[in-house]
């Protein structure tokens, strides 16, 4: 198997700290400490803390992507929903790019325009494809779960 190179080992490490103690909470030391590398090795690769950000976001978006699957009733978007889109890591994603977003407005664009409207974008696709599900009823159903889940954190 080969070997992961450290920046890939950087923001491995980075995405869970991110998670758990927000864009503030996490220092690169707290950085440096977690993942066994230096300090000029993080900054080598990443210019500040906002460049590691982009690029966990980046990665994790790419490990994310919406599934435009053939959805029959409420109770198949349900289940969609909960195991696709709003998962528990995306909810923390979300809260953090609400609370924290002005801090790293480059990576918080990101999120918005490549998870929340694509996502949005491929379950508007799917109630177009369903005869009993409905846009506008969709779109508000999506605002309720996201904002349910954030209540819930």
């Amino acid at each position: 198997m080969a070997q992961r190179s450290k920046k890939d080992h950087i923001v491995a490490t980075a995405m869970p700290l991110f998670l758990q103690n927000g864009f503030k909470g996490t220092s690169i030391d707290m950085l440096v400490k977690a993942s066994c590398v230096s300090k000029p090795t993080v900054y080598n690769h990443f210019p500040d803390k906002s460049a590691l950000i982009h690029e966990v976001l980046l990665r994790w978006i790419d490990d994310n992507k919406p599934l435009i699957l053939p959805i029959r009733d409420r109770t198949a978007l349900d289940e969609l929903v909960r195991t696709r889109w709003l998962t528990d890591e995306a909810i923390k994603f979300y809260a953090m790019v609400i609370g924290e977003g002005w801090r790293f407005p480059e990576a918080k664009k990101l999120f918005w325009e490549q998870f929340d409207r694509l996502w949005r974008k491929a379950l508007g696709y799917v109630s177009e494809q369903s005869q009993s599900l409905q846009q506008a009823d969709i779109d508000l159903y999506l605002d309720r779960q996201l904002l349910n889940r954030l209540r819930a954190l």
